[in-house]
């Protein structure tokens, strides 16, 4: 009887077409299913044993430390400027008023960081509100909304707010360090199941994160990415992106103490990370 396939999450987003680009031109993967969802639907779907490995919100860890390990040196993660989390708001950031504020369903971590950077840097306790709502119509009835991912880019793109807000240049401003958005996660449940074929492709993910780091120094990454995205834009974005998880650490360390001081898990996690031999 055959093993069944590596069930590893894929997060649909411009943010990691470099990462699944160089994943699925440079390896033969036929070991290998990629599941497809939103941040927080693969959080989900890791949680509940649907998947084995998944780029997940680091929120998640948080909240489950003991039914999961980290993939080393890897993340996603911003040391400034992120571009694709976004606070779109009608007034400008000082005087966004106390009520309800919409957030995408889309999102687990953001959603904290929002919680964290309104408490400390402005001293506010705005409701956070999940919607479906797309950014043009979530501003029509709250005063800000909290996109992600490629609904941020387009919404940057396309004008759709009066005033935008950079989380990820917000925490650096107000914290002095990178943030990390995601991580590469692994089921504990998993690794005593399939112990080998996780290792192998936690060692194949690490080789094309590097094959990916390098193909940004070459025109031929303008040939990959959506094609709603201006060149320049591809450009700029994947450059501000860190798939790194060295100096990002001292980062997420902070977020999860900020994290457990508004109650939003209840302990600082220690970072516990497959050993790859």
């Amino acid at each position: 009887m055959t093993n069944p396939s590596l069930r590893v999450g894929r997060i649909p987003y411009a943010n990691l077409v470099p990462i699944f680009h160089a994943l699925t031109t440079h390896f033969s993967l036929e070991d290998v299913r990629f599941v497809s969802g939103t941040p927080s639907e693969l959080n989900r779907k890791l949680r509940s044993g649907l998947l084995d490995i998944s780029p997940s919100s680091s929120i998640e860890y948080a909240k489950h430390p003991d039914r999961y390990l980290l993939c080393p040196d890897i993340s996603i993660a911003s040391r400034s400027k992120v571009m694709s989390v976004l606070l779109l708001s009608n007034d400008p950031l000082s005087r966004i008023p106390d009520g309800p504020i919409a957030v995408t369903r889309a999102s687990d971590t953001s959603v904290v960081l929002l919680e964290i950077l309104l408490r400390e840097s402005l001293g506010k306790r705005n409701r956070l509100v999940r919607t479906e709502f797309p950014p043009g119509k979530a501003l029509r009835h709250y005063p800000a909304y909290l996109a992600i991912g490629d609904e941020a880019l387009q919404a940057r793109i396309s004008g759709t707010a009066k005033h935008v807000t950079d989380l990820g240049e917000w925490w650096r401003r107000e914290t002095g360090t990178p943030f990390v958005f995601a991580l590469w996660i692994v089921s504990r449940e998993a690794l005593s199941r399939r112990r080998e074929a996780l290792l192998g492709f936690a060692r194949t993910l690490l080789t094309a994160k590097r094959i990916a780091r390098e193909s940004l120094t070459r025109p031929e990454h303008l040939l990959i990415g959506p094609d709603w995205m201006p060149k320049e834009m591809r450009t700029a974005y994947w450059r501000n992106l860190s798939y790194d998880l060295k100096e990002e650490k001292q980062g997420l360390v902070k977020f999860y103490r900020l994290a457990k001081k508004i109650g939003r898990i209840p302990s600082e996690p220690p970072l516990r990370f497959l050993e790859l031999p």
